[in-house]
Protein backbone atom coordinates (compact mmCIF):
# COMPACT_ATOMS: atom_id res chain seq x y z
CA UNK A 1 0.00 0.00 0.00
CA UNK A 2 2.37 2.43 -0.93
CA UNK A 3 -0.60 5.26 -1.30
CA UNK A 4 -1.39 4.91 2.13
CA UNK A 5 2.25 5.11 3.26
CA UNK A 6 2.56 8.36 1.66
CA UNK A 7 -0.57 10.12 2.81
CA UNK A 8 1.51 9.14 6.25
CA UNK A 9 3.43 12.29 5.33
CA UNK A 10 0.79 14.69 4.58
CA UNK A 11 -0.83 16.17 7.86
CA UNK A 12 -1.76 19.51 6.05
CA UNK A 13 -2.18 20.36 2.65
CA UNK A 14 0.65 23.10 3.22
CA UNK A 15 3.40 20.30 3.90
CA UNK A 16 2.49 17.40 1.36
CA UNK A 17 5.74 16.73 -1.10
CA UNK A 18 6.45 14.63 -4.24
CA UNK A 19 4.22 14.37 -7.38
CA UNK A 20 1.29 11.96 -6.04
CA UNK A 21 1.38 14.66 -2.77
CA UNK A 22 1.21 17.49 -4.96
CA UNK A 23 -1.82 16.08 -7.12
CA UNK A 24 -3.53 15.75 -3.91
CA UNK A 25 -2.79 19.03 -2.79
CA UNK A 26 -3.77 20.25 -5.85
CA UNK A 27 -7.69 18.40 -5.57
CA UNK A 28 -8.01 19.85 -1.96
CA UNK A 29 -7.07 23.17 -2.83
CA UNK A 30 -9.34 23.08 -6.05
CA UNK A 31 -12.25 21.47 -4.75
CA UNK A 32 -12.09 22.01 -1.24
CA UNK A 33 -10.73 25.11 -0.31
CA UNK A 34 -9.16 25.15 3.45
CA UNK A 35 -9.54 21.16 4.09
CA UNK A 36 -7.44 19.34 6.88
CA UNK A 37 -6.45 15.96 6.24
CA UNK A 38 -6.31 12.61 8.79
CA UNK A 39 -4.70 9.30 6.83
CA UNK A 40 -5.25 6.29 8.38
CA UNK A 41 -6.85 6.39 11.28
CA UNK A 42 -8.33 3.99 14.06
CA UNK A 43 -10.93 4.70 16.22
CA UNK A 44 -13.24 2.77 18.49
CA UNK A 45 -16.31 0.66 16.29
CA UNK A 46 -18.93 -1.58 17.62
CA UNK A 47 -18.99 -4.60 20.46
CA UNK A 48 -15.38 -4.21 20.87
CA UNK A 49 -13.95 -3.72 17.47
CA UNK A 50 -12.18 -0.96 15.80
CA UNK A 51 -12.55 0.67 12.62
CA UNK A 52 -9.55 1.78 10.51
CA UNK A 53 -10.49 4.55 7.92
CA UNK A 54 -7.81 5.41 5.06
CA UNK A 55 -8.50 8.94 5.36
CA UNK A 56 -10.54 11.34 6.49
CA UNK A 57 -10.70 15.10 5.35
CA UNK A 58 -12.50 17.73 6.76
CA UNK A 59 -14.24 20.66 4.57
CA UNK A 60 -16.50 23.57 4.61
CA UNK A 61 -19.49 21.46 3.76
CA UNK A 62 -18.79 18.18 5.85
CA UNK A 63 -16.73 15.37 6.37
CA UNK A 64 -15.35 13.08 3.26
CA UNK A 65 -14.60 9.05 4.52
CA UNK A 66 -12.33 8.03 1.99
CA UNK A 67 -11.77 3.99 1.41
CA UNK A 68 -9.07 2.93 -1.23
CA UNK A 69 -8.18 -0.32 -2.88
CA UNK A 70 -5.48 -1.41 -4.57
CA UNK A 71 -5.25 -4.56 -6.77
CA UNK A 72 -2.84 -5.36 -8.92
CA UNK A 73 -3.48 -7.39 -12.09
CA UNK A 74 -7.47 -7.96 -10.55
CA UNK A 75 -10.84 -7.60 -11.98
CA UNK A 76 -13.54 -6.64 -9.62
CA UNK A 77 -17.02 -6.08 -10.48
CA UNK A 78 -19.98 -4.83 -7.94
CA UNK A 79 -23.25 -4.26 -7.26
CA UNK A 80 -24.10 -1.01 -4.34
CA UNK A 81 -26.91 -3.57 -3.18
CA UNK A 82 -24.99 -6.54 -2.56
CA UNK A 83 -22.69 -7.30 0.31
CA UNK A 84 -20.06 -9.02 -1.63
CA UNK A 85 -18.06 -7.64 -5.02
CA UNK A 86 -16.55 -10.25 -7.44
CA UNK A 87 -12.94 -10.29 -7.45
CA UNK A 88 -10.61 -12.15 -10.84
CA UNK A 89 -7.20 -12.65 -10.60
CA UNK A 90 -5.12 -15.18 -12.56
CA UNK A 91 -7.96 -16.93 -13.77
CA UNK A 92 -9.63 -17.48 -10.26
CA UNK A 93 -12.97 -15.62 -8.80
CA UNK A 94 -12.83 -14.35 -5.50
CA UNK A 95 -15.24 -12.57 -3.14
CA UNK A 96 -14.52 -9.67 -1.16
CA UNK A 97 -16.55 -7.42 1.06
CA UNK A 98 -18.45 -4.55 -0.61
CA UNK A 99 -16.35 -1.32 0.16
CA UNK A 100 -19.06 0.45 -0.05
CA UNK A 101 -20.86 -1.19 2.49
CA UNK A 102 -17.54 -1.46 4.22
CA UNK A 103 -17.24 2.48 4.12
CA UNK A 104 -20.41 2.55 5.56
CA UNK A 105 -19.93 1.30 9.06
CA UNK A 106 -16.67 3.79 8.77
CA UNK A 107 -18.65 6.57 8.87
CA UNK A 108 -21.39 5.19 10.88
CA UNK A 109 -18.66 4.83 13.59
CA UNK A 110 -17.37 8.05 12.95
CA UNK A 111 -20.49 9.44 13.24
CA UNK A 112 -20.69 7.97 17.07
CA UNK A 113 -17.11 8.77 17.77
CA UNK A 114 -17.91 12.13 17.19
CA UNK A 115 -21.34 12.89 18.45
CA UNK A 116 -20.39 15.95 20.51
CA UNK A 117 -19.75 18.02 17.65
CA UNK A 118 -23.60 17.58 16.56
CA UNK A 119 -25.45 16.96 13.01
CA UNK A 120 -22.91 16.78 10.34
CA UNK A 121 -22.96 15.88 6.91
CA UNK A 122 -20.56 12.94 5.93
CA UNK A 123 -19.57 11.95 2.65
CA UNK A 124 -18.25 8.37 1.22
CA UNK A 125 -15.79 8.39 -1.26
CA UNK A 126 -14.93 4.78 -2.57
CA UNK A 127 -12.00 4.58 -4.80
CA UNK A 128 -10.82 1.27 -6.51
CA UNK A 129 -7.55 0.86 -8.33
CA UNK A 130 -7.43 -2.30 -10.33
CA UNK A 131 -7.05 -3.57 -13.70
CA UNK A 132 -10.86 -3.38 -14.45
CA UNK A 133 -13.62 -2.23 -12.33
CA UNK A 134 -17.11 -1.81 -13.19
CA UNK A 135 -20.19 -1.50 -11.06
CA UNK A 136 -23.67 -1.53 -11.09
CA UNK A 137 -27.10 -0.16 -9.06
CA UNK A 138 -27.33 3.58 -7.70
CA UNK A 139 -25.65 5.15 -4.63
CA UNK A 140 -26.82 7.70 -2.64
CA UNK A 141 -26.50 11.61 -3.21
CA UNK A 142 -23.94 11.30 -0.68
CA UNK A 143 -21.66 8.70 -1.76
CA UNK A 144 -19.16 8.44 -4.78
CA UNK A 145 -17.48 5.34 -6.50
CA UNK A 146 -14.49 5.88 -8.33
CA UNK A 147 -12.08 3.79 -10.97
CA UNK A 148 -8.84 6.37 -10.85
CA UNK A 149 -7.06 9.16 -9.13
CA UNK A 150 -8.56 11.06 -12.39
CA UNK A 151 -12.08 10.08 -11.12
CA UNK A 152 -11.52 10.60 -7.71
CA UNK A 153 -10.71 14.07 -8.75
CA UNK A 154 -14.08 14.57 -10.02
CA UNK A 155 -15.72 12.83 -7.35
CA UNK A 156 -14.60 15.05 -5.01
CA UNK A 157 -16.04 18.24 -6.77
CA UNK A 158 -19.11 16.29 -7.44
CA UNK A 159 -19.98 15.30 -4.31
CA UNK A 160 -19.17 19.31 -2.87
CA UNK A 161 -20.83 21.14 -5.29
CA UNK A 162 -24.16 23.01 -4.18
CA UNK A 163 -23.52 21.78 -0.47
CA UNK A 164 -24.18 24.49 1.78
CA UNK A 165 -20.78 25.35 3.82
CA UNK A 166 -21.71 24.47 7.58
CA UNK A 167 -18.42 23.67 9.22
CA UNK A 168 -16.09 27.09 10.21
CA UNK A 169 -12.31 26.95 10.18
CA UNK A 170 -12.80 27.01 14.31
CA UNK A 171 -15.24 23.84 13.72
CA UNK A 172 -12.96 22.19 11.23
CA UNK A 173 -10.16 22.36 13.78
CA UNK A 174 -11.66 21.66 16.41
CA UNK A 175 -13.00 18.24 14.76
CA UNK A 176 -9.63 17.52 13.60
CA UNK A 177 -7.82 17.66 17.06
CA UNK A 178 -10.36 15.81 18.57
CA UNK A 179 -9.76 12.52 15.91
CA UNK A 180 -6.29 13.16 16.20
CA UNK A 181 -5.84 13.13 19.79
CA UNK A 182 -8.26 10.51 20.65
CA UNK A 183 -7.38 8.00 17.65
CA UNK A 184 -5.57 4.54 18.50
CA UNK A 185 -1.82 4.93 18.03
CA UNK A 186 1.01 3.09 17.81
CA UNK A 187 2.12 -0.73 16.80
CA UNK A 188 0.26 -2.45 19.68
CA UNK A 189 -3.40 -0.96 18.73
CA UNK A 190 -2.47 -2.42 15.10
CA UNK A 191 -1.19 -5.35 16.24
CA UNK A 192 -4.76 -5.71 18.50
CA UNK A 193 -6.93 -4.40 15.52
CA UNK A 194 -5.53 -7.85 13.22
CA UNK A 195 -6.23 -9.47 15.67
CA UNK A 196 -9.71 -8.02 15.76
CA UNK A 197 -10.13 -8.42 12.14
CA UNK A 198 -8.86 -12.31 12.62
CA UNK A 199 -11.12 -12.82 15.22
CA UNK A 200 -14.02 -11.36 13.93
CA UNK A 201 -13.38 -13.66 10.35
CA UNK A 202 -13.62 -17.03 12.74
CA UNK A 203 -17.07 -15.16 14.10
CA UNK A 204 -18.06 -15.62 10.24
CA UNK A 205 -17.18 -18.33 8.44
CA UNK A 206 -18.82 -20.13 12.37
CA UNK A 207 -22.06 -18.52 11.88
CA UNK A 208 -22.08 -19.54 8.08
CA UNK A 209 -21.30 -23.21 9.58
CA UNK A 210 -24.74 -22.60 11.95
CA UNK A 211 -26.60 -20.69 8.78
CA UNK A 212 -27.03 -17.15 10.16
CA UNK A 213 -26.51 -14.10 8.47
CA UNK A 214 -23.49 -12.61 9.39
CA UNK A 215 -24.95 -8.99 9.22
CA UNK A 216 -28.32 -9.52 10.87
CA UNK A 217 -27.57 -12.36 12.45
CA UNK A 218 -31.47 -13.68 11.27
CA UNK A 219 -31.78 -17.34 10.22
CA UNK A 220 -30.43 -18.39 6.52
CA UNK A 221 -33.36 -19.87 4.43
CA UNK A 222 -33.31 -21.94 1.56
CA UNK A 223 -34.21 -20.23 -1.48
CA UNK A 224 -34.52 -21.43 -5.12
CA UNK A 225 -32.38 -19.42 -7.76
CA UNK A 226 -32.01 -19.44 -11.62
CA UNK A 227 -28.58 -20.91 -10.88
CA UNK A 228 -29.69 -23.58 -8.40
CA UNK A 229 -30.27 -23.42 -4.79
CA UNK A 230 -29.11 -21.37 -2.17
CA UNK A 231 -28.83 -19.71 1.11
CA UNK A 232 -30.39 -16.23 1.86
CA UNK A 233 -30.93 -14.12 4.61
CA UNK A 234 -34.33 -13.93 6.17
CA UNK A 235 -34.65 -10.06 6.09
CA UNK A 236 -34.27 -9.92 2.42
CA UNK A 237 -34.80 -7.46 -0.03
CA UNK A 238 -33.31 -5.14 2.79
CA UNK A 239 -30.22 -7.59 3.55
CA UNK A 240 -29.12 -9.65 0.30
CA UNK A 241 -26.82 -11.22 1.93
CA UNK A 242 -26.51 -15.41 0.39
CA UNK A 243 -24.84 -18.41 0.66
CA UNK A 244 -23.74 -21.07 -1.54
CA UNK A 245 -25.60 -24.35 -0.77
Amino acid sequence: MGLLSFFDKIPNTNETSGSLGEWMAKIYLKTLPGALVLPDVLIDGADGYTSQIDLIVIGNRGIYVVEMKMFDDAKIYGDTKKQKWNYYKHGKKYEIYSPLKQNQKHIEYLKTFLKEFGEIPFFSIITMICEDFKISGETDGKTVVCNSFPAMERGFYKIAEHKPEVLDDIKKHEIFDYIKNNQHMGKEARTRHKKNIAAYKETLEEMKTQKICPYCKLELVLRQGKNGEFYGCRNFPKCRYTLKK
